[in-house]
């Protein structure tokens, strides 16, 4: 004889509630600590041309008396296309406050620099870049 029950639909339905409201408490967390996150560059090329020789620099007032840049400048390995999008972090090192700079070539040549981070102690945040062929646009959310 089977004395097992089924679940009821009661039973369904209380916990469908409890597995979304876990999710949900879960979800807020990660968007709440977003911003401490290792500082993130989303590159969203909407321009006409291929973007390459893509570095992301540090800039500090102290770089004028450090002659070794290790860990302040990161080159990515690979462009950005016409039309693509490309989210990286870049691995740099700070000691104090600084700027983060990114420098990047367009297919014509043209050579663009811009803050990314005005400024920052934390290399933590997000910056989004939206290259069109009329201007380039930064929104800044560093820490």
């Amino acid at each position: 004889m089977n004395t097992h029950r089924p679940f009821s639909k009661r039973k369904i339905i209380i916990l469908s509630i409890v597995v979304l409201f876990i999710g949900l408490v879960i979800s807020m967390g990660y968007q709440a600590l977003d911003p401490f996150r290792h500082l993130r560059i989303t590159i969203h090329n909407q321009s006409d041309y291929d973007l390459s020789n893509i570095t992301a620099r540090v800039s500090s007032s102290i770089d004028s008396f450090n002659t070794n840049n290790e860990g302040t400048i990161h080159t990515l390995k690979k462009g950005v296309a016409s039309g693509e999008k490309m989210k990286f972090a870049p691995q740099l090192r700070l000691s104090g406050e600084a700027s983060i700079y990114l420098e990047f070539t367009d297919s014509r040549g043209k050579t663009y620099n811009e803050t990314v981070c005005g400024y920052t102690e934390y290399l933590s945040g997000n910056s989004y870049v939206t290259v069109t062929n009329e201007k380039i646009t930064v929104k800044e959310e560093c820490m």
